[in-house]
């Protein structure tokens, strides 16, 4: 995997831990600042800038430490018609498993009320430009850091395909511990599963990020 003869595997292996690393202490840094009187939406905000500060952080590493490319699967393109396609497929995919995953959930009775949820719900019934940024940013920035840099240095480290993907996804599931329920970790570990998929079948970074973007805007506005 590695592009430059000169990264080594402990290179990588510190990228791996900086790009599971980065995204938690963005996501919870607001919990930092929460005792300095900033209000419920200020600190929104600066969680998902946060995140955009994480992503330029890894690139620089990857570019600077590792000297080799963010994304070190080459983007394969596609015609219009075949990326629209392969963002329909995806799509479709998403929802199965998503439905799937729901109808066990309620056979096994798992319950659980979110509180963090319910906030940043309020919120975004406020301020429909930060529902609207919070999709961009988890759209582009999680794709970006869990598919595209994490995704392919596990697999290369753990020299298994599988083991990446799953992996993965569960590092990906537990980014969205702070909601507080299982159920909070559970969907986006399956959500993260099928793009890992994807991201095998495809080698389009680009195809995972409009899907989640729209996947979360579609979810919330129903929510909300």
């Amino acid at each position: 995997m590695p592009k430059n003869k000169q990264t080594t595997k402990k290179t990588i292996l510190i990228g791996i831990i900086l790009s599971v690393l980065l995204p938690f202490l963005a996501m919870y840094f607001s919990m930092l600042i929460k005792k300095l009187g900033v209000d419920n939406e200020t600190q929104f905000y600066i969680s998902r800038f946060a995140l955009w500060i994480s992503l330029l952080l890894l690139f620089l590493y990857s570019i600077k430490i590792e000297k080799q490319p963010f994304l070190v699967w080459a983007e394969t393109k596609y015609s219009i018609s075949a990326f629209l396609k392969a963002i329909f497929i995806t799509f479709i995919k998403l929802a199965v498993a998503v439905y799937v995953t729901t109808l066990l959930i309620v056979l096994l009775k798992i319950t659980g009320e979110s509180a963090a949820l319910n906030k940043a719900l309020a919120l975004f019934k406020k301020s429909h430009f930060l529902l609207f940024f919070t999709c961009v940013t988890a759209g582009i920035t999680e794709e970006l850091i869990f598919r595209g840099y994490l995704l392919p240095r596990l697999e290369f480290v753990l020299k298994s395909k599988n083991l990446g993907i799953v992996l993965s996804s569960i590092l990906f599931g537990f980014l969205h511990i702070g909601y507080g329920t299982l159920l909070n970790i559970i969907g986006p570990t399956v959500i993260g599963l099928v793009f890992a998929f994807q991201y095998e079948k495809y080698r389009n970074i680009k195809i995972l990020m409009v899907c989640h973007f729209l996947w979360d805007l579609l979810l919330l506005i129903a929510k909300v």
